[in-house]
């Protein structure tokens, strides 16, 4: 299982893929930065917290995170290298484990190089004094959305294992991430009178601001565990189940 964890991990950083996202990752945070200085229109956030809870929320930190994780599922199952390794296992759900592993370590690569650009970028485009921040509340809300992120990045992960379609697990994630769900949980909410978007894990991502209330982070990190805790359930389920190919 060690092995299979190193050499998973030394696929992941050995992969051009991954730099490709990184490089793609430090250059959106800036540009998205830029824009927001530029464009008297759109509200002008008072120091750098607010500016990182919002980029964080717009979901493109999801986009990067999710399709990190599939690129590198995916050619995982398609090159062949799980059916040749499924025999020197004794259990079929310690093939899960290495893939949770890899989502947790490209979900922290992506989430906090992310974060430090922002900041990076907010001092360069708003000014050195736009660097005033509670420190405290900061690292607050960096873990809660980590948590609720790598949430996520497992959520992708078992659509894809359940499907086994690159294509549909991408979809999904980009209707999660563009906020396109909203109007279903709306829709829920309309005929059920039962507010579902305050229990669904993209609707915390984009609700966690610096000022949100203890009782919001406390129900973000809540639905954050669940979730995750879930999908690990679920994925070694799935998986002691699922037919190799």
């Amino acid at each position: 299982m060690t092995k299979m964890i190193k050499i998973d991990l030394y696929r992941f950083f050995r992969s051009a893929s991954t730099w490709t996202i990184l490089f793609a990752d430090i250059m959106l945070v800036f540009l998205s930065v830029m824009l927001v200085s530029t464009n008297k229109s759109i509200q002008i956030y008072s120091n750098v917290g607010e500016l990182l809870a919002a980029q964080i929320n717009g979901g493109m930190i999801m986009i990067l995170c999710a399709v990190a994780v599939i690129i590198f599922v995916s050619g995982k199952y398609k090159n062949g290298f799980i059916k040749n390794i499924a025999n020197y296992l004794p259990r079929r759900e310690m093939f899960v484990l290495p893939e949770i592993i890899v989502s947790f370590v490209a979900c922290a690569l992506y989430f906090f190089v992310y974060s430090i650009c922002t900041i990076a970028a907010g001092a360069i485009f708003f000014g050195n004094t736009f660097i005033d921040f509670s420190f405290f509340a900061i690292i607050k809300l960096l873990i809660v959305q980590f948590i609720l992120h790598w949430a996520f990045c497992c959520l992708m992960l078992l659509f894809y294992i359940l499907t086994g379609s690159t294509t549909f697990t991408v979809a999904a994630g980009l209707l999660m991430a563009l906020k396109i769900l909203n109007g279903l949980y709306v829709l829920v909410e309309r005929f059920t009178h039962f507010n579902v978007n305050q229990f669904m894990l993209d609707s915390n991502i984009f609700q966690i601001g610096m000022y949100s209330a203890n009782s919001v982070y406390a129900r973000a990190i809540v639905i954050g565990l669940i979730f995750l805790l879930s999908e690990i359930i679920l994925l070694c389920m799935v998986m002691n189940k699922k037919e190799i190919k």
